[in-house]
């Protein structure tokens, strides 16, 4: 049994944590949860692991470091598995708060205009006394006066995806408009206990990016039961395909709204993810061409147009949290991180990527060097291969991390047959927007 993988699972499945990979290796790997509240974070994490398959004698709490608070140790046979707990800083909590009011206002200004007017919102239609009448149709976990005090952008956004909703979806329904609820937490908490089992998801948003649910007043008792009871994810998905189609439930993925709505559209409805046009072009290693090393980042060209990339870079403070987020036109679209990609790779049979999250080997020459041949053969620097060491002997870890791996991934993909090549580029873009083979289906607004 893996129990390992068991415990990366079940935390990486926490939601409302950020969950990061802070060193892994044969023998331990080590993550660091973050959020509000330590005590709570560790009850969570460590009722999810007594729940499972995880012997509870395997589970243990430790001192690690500097730290006064106790990680949570998984010891097992083969390796050792450490969570550390760590506060958020106020400007991240900041913005965790405002994901919670903006996502719980777009509720708002919804039931406004599918409870209270009976059409589209206009500006002067904003007022204390409008969503007064009409807070009783919303089950979120925001404040009412959080919800009215949004920023004057977020504003504008929740008035065009009210609108936009009210258009595309059926008027004569009594809608009940939700955020953070106990009807959401129980669809988010049967996929996590699925997901325990058939492993196919790193994050819940993987499976479906919903931030909110529209609830009908169709929706009984027994359709709840048979989401309490399904039996496997694709059962699961079976089943939320179905609530849609009898106008029963929705979830709707939110982006913010700069000027007008794009149309209101359903994703994974059925099994065919249409990919479009969606070719692979190129991979860019360095931008500058005068200053080859200035940047960790390294890009995945793909079309329509080229204009299109993946950005891979690292979002830690040293060598770990390598993914890829998709630049789009407007806002950027999802992200892929390292394990779901090599496990993607895998599942091509194709190389996966080496794992460089131990720093000791980021220095070393002859890596440096192959680095260097590797890069010459995607994308010519204009120095020799004496001079890159040298260069790159003064980056930090950070930097190695993400540059080496990003070079290694594209060594790969540049390996590959055209039509492998566009497999590949589909694949992650299916996988970071949430519409992989085994992703659940929702509505989206942006």
């Amino acid at each position: 049994m893996n129990f390992g993988e068991d415990v990366y699972n079940i935390i990486t499945s926490f939601r409302d944590f950020d969950v990061t990979v802070k060193s892994a290796s044969s023998k331990s790997t080590t993550f660091i949860v973050k959020g509000p509240d330590r005590a709570s974070m560790q009850k969570k994490v460590e009722d999810s692991f007594k729940k499972s398959r995880i012997p509870n004698n395997k589970i243990t709490r430790q001192k690690i470091g500097a730290s006064s608070f106790p990680a949570t140790v998984v010891n097992l046979t083969n390796d050792k598995m450490v969570i550390l707990y760590k506060p958020i800083r106020a400007g991240a909590d900041r913005g965790a708060v405002q994901t919670r009011n903006v996502e719980s206002a777009q509720c708002l200004y919804s039931a406004l205009a599918f409870r209270s007017l009976g059409r589209k919102i206009k500006v002067e239609d904003v007022s204390t006394s409008n969503f007064e009448k009409c807070k009783s149709f919303i089950d979120v976990d925001a404040k009412f006066e959080d919800m009215l005090n949004i920023s004057e952008d977020w504003i504008n956004s929740s008035i065009e995806g009210a609108n936009e909703l009210y258009t595309k979806v059926d008027k004569n329904i009594s809608w009940t408009f939700h955020r953070g609820s106990k009807k959401v937490s129980l669809i988010e908490s049967k996929l996590k206990e699925l997901n325990r089992k058939e492993k196919l998801f790193s994050n819940i948003n993987k499976w479906s990016p919903a931030d909110f649910y529209l609830v009908s007043n169709k929706m009984s008792e027994a359709d709840w039961k048979m989401i309490e009871n399904a039996a496997t994810i694709k059962g699961l998905n079976q089943l939320m395909v179905d609530l849609i189609g009898e106008k029963k439930l929705i979830g709707v993925s939110l982006k913010k709204i700069s000027k007008t709505a794009k149309p209101f559209k359903y994703y994974n409805l059925t099994k065919d993810r249409n990919a479009g046009d969606i070719q692979y072009v190129k991979t860019i290693v360095f931008k500058k061409e005068d200053n080859p090393l200035s940047a960790m980042d390294t890009f995945t060209i793909w079309k329509p147009g080229g204009k299109f990339e993946i950005q891979w870079r690292s979002d830690s403070g040293g060598p770990s949290g390598w993914k890829g987020e998709i630049q789009g036109s407007s806002a950027n679209q999802g992200k892929i991180s390292f394990g779901p990609l090599n496990k993607m790779l895998k599942s091509m049979g194709l190389p996966e990527i080496p794992n460089y999250t131990n720093s000791p080997k980021l220095n070393d020459e002859k890596l440096i060097r192959e680095i260097y041949n590797d890069i010459q053969d995607i994308q010519k620097m204009n120095m020799t291969e004496d001079e890159f060491l040298a260069q790159v002997k003064g980056k930090d870890d950070k930097w190695k991390y993400a540059k080496f791996t990003g070079v290694k991934f594209a060594k790969i993909l540049e390996s590959q047959p055209r039509k492998v090549q566009n497999k590949i580029v589909q694949e992650m873009y299916f996988y970071a927007n949430s519409q992989s083979p085994d992703s659940g289906p929702y509505g989206k607004i942006e």
